[in-house]
């Protein structure tokens, strides 16, 4: 009775890889042993095998530009088959495939299927764990590290590791994706991604007019949600971009029904992948079909960083936060009631107005966006005296107002220049139908709450710092501009975040860098 009793505890609980030995150990007793203690021996190693449910994952793995790779360069057009093993020496280390745990399995025992571990049975057991801890145990996928592809990449990351992101942004946004991840039962590989994007940078630019963390092109930032205008560029804002990325790739995943194709079409196009699937057959994988080079090596390096993230140690690499512990989101959403001057809610917040830049790297102006969301991102710590905060500030402070007549001549354009705001929030604050407005007219404009240059200094960290500003012209273009200035035309969109099938508007100021 003692024997069945504890049976029941041991084989309640989910099967661990550490159980694993003792339940082959009594499999193997009970066929030796007298038949009464072989049963309870079965039963003992045996029995709770049943209640685990176990699934065989869909393989998969990542997707988006990626602006430093080893090597050569290669063109965008070109394509590489990526069954094909690259001519690279491979660490003698590197040949087992699992990644079932972040202690790597002995050569030639790794099993047939992979089997994605069941996740912990109570939520007190992941937040006990730690973050790192926690990342590694939520990884599914494949890590292929028989791929002399992925190797290479192994010892190209780990012999440089601040190429994963700088400290600062690991500690600040790393966690907080990971918590979106596992909320939604991803594959903990997925929440590397961004590293891999944009090392985690909320202002990364790619030539091709991609931006923020998940680096979306304007097409498809707008196709789930994200606002692109005068007052903000929600591609590089943290919660919301996230959101949009998720959706997205839980949108391929639902599509391709495997992760990897899943992120290689977030990289390439779904209809790129279509269409080559269509070439290859209804049962191909990634693996089975030829990409660009660029996706190609996107894939090989999200799989070397999560064998890195998996067990670091075996590959000579150091994680910068192995000591982050569970509850490590640095930051916190907050309600701001309304459109808010960011002068003035920094005054309420007792924090200085670069902070709140900092933490809400979206903002493009001095307030936050009149159609809302109307949050702003503060410190975990200071999560319930900000919200109070915030919601003391009288409405009449929340935005400053001036009366402007309108003279003889004047066109709403010149306006909006003048007082550094947009046509379309005057034309929404003055309930204009049109941009006609008639001499003698009185527009109500909002005004700053300090020198707008003290927001212009802090809003929208240039590359290598501002010269001037250029005014757009009728007939203007990216390229005629940045040559008429004798500038690159990369710096000139990296220093406005401007991508080169940007639409340029007329009046619009841009920042030159030196």
């Amino acid at each position: 009775m003692t024997i069945l009793t504890t049976t029941t505890v041991f084989c309640n609980r989910p099967l661990t890889a550490s159980a694993r030995p003792l339940r082959q150990a009594c499999a193997g007793l009970a066929a030796t042993w007298p038949t009464p203690f072989a049963l309870s021996v079965v039963i003992l190693g045996l029995a709770g095998c049943g209640t685990v449910s176990v699934e065989t994952p869909t393989d998969g793995v990542g997707a988006v530009p990626v602006n430093e790779v080893p090597g050569e360069d290669t063109p965008p057009d070109s394509t590489v088959d990526a069954t094909e093993p690259v001519d690279v020496i491979v660490p003698a280390d590197v040949t087992s495939t699992s990644t079932e745990s972040p202690s790597a399995a002995p050569i030639g025992e790794t099993e047939a299927t992979p089997v994605e571990p069941p996740d912990p049975p109570v939520q007190e057991e992941a937040v006990a764990m730690g973050f790192v801890d926690r990342l590694r145990e939520s990884f599914r996928l494949d890590h292929s590290l028989d791929r002399q592809a992925v190797a290479k990449e192994i010892t190209w990351v780990a012999r440089r590791p601040d190429r994963l992101a700088r400290r600062d942004r690991l500690l600040e946004y790393l966690p907080y994706v990971c918590e979106k991840v596992w909320d939604r039962g991803m594959p903990g590989e997925i929440c590397l991604l961004p590293i891999v994007e944009s090392r985690l940078d909320p202002f990364a630019f790619s030539k091709g007019g991609a931006v923020g963390l998940w680096q979306f092109i304007p097409a498809t930032a707008k196709r789930f949600g994200l606002k692109i205008d005068w007052w903000v560029d929600e591609r590089r804002d943290v919660v919301l971009a996230t959101d949009a990325a998720l959706d997205y790739l839980e949108e391929l995943h639902d599509r391709f029904g495997d992760w990897l194709l899943a992120l290689a079409a977030y990289n390439w196009g779904e209809g790129s992948v279509s269409r080559r699937l269509s070439r290859s057959g209804p049962n191909a994988g990634f693996f089975d079909i030829k990409v660009p080079r660029e996706t190609s090596r996107y894939v090989d390096r999200l799989l070397a960083y999560s064998a890195i993230f998996a067990d670091p140690a075996r590959f000579g690499a150091e994680l910068p936060f192995s000591d982050l512990g569970a509850s490590s989101v640095a930051f916190a959403v907050v309600e701001t009631g309304g459109q808010v001057d960011l002068a003035r809610a920094a005054e309420a917040l007792g924090c200085e107005l670069d902070e709140i830049y900092r933490r809400n790297p979206a903002l493009n102006r001095w307030a936050t966006h009149p159609e809302g969301p109307h949050r702003l991102l503060v410190s975990a710590d200071s999560e319930s005296t900000a919200a109070e905060a915030l919601a003391r500030i009288p409405e009449t402070e929340r935005l400053a107002w001036v009366r402007h007549r309108v003279v003889s001549g004047e066109t709403l354009s010149e306006i909006a220049r003048a007082y550094r705001t947009s046509v379309e929030w005057l034309q929404q604050a003055n309930g204009l139908p049109s941009t006609l407005v008639r001499t003698g007219d009185h527009l109500r404009v909002p005004a700053t709450h300090r020198p707008v240059e003290h927001y212009a200094r802090l809003s929208r960290p240039l590359a290598g710092g501002s010269a001037g500003e250029y005014v757009v012209k009728p007939g203007d273009t990216i390229w005629g501009i940045a040559r008429s200035l004798g500038l690159q035309r990369q710096a000139l969109m990296a220093a406005n975040h401007i991508g080169p099938e940007d639409i340029l508007r007329i009046g619009q100021r841009l920042s030159i860098s030196h």
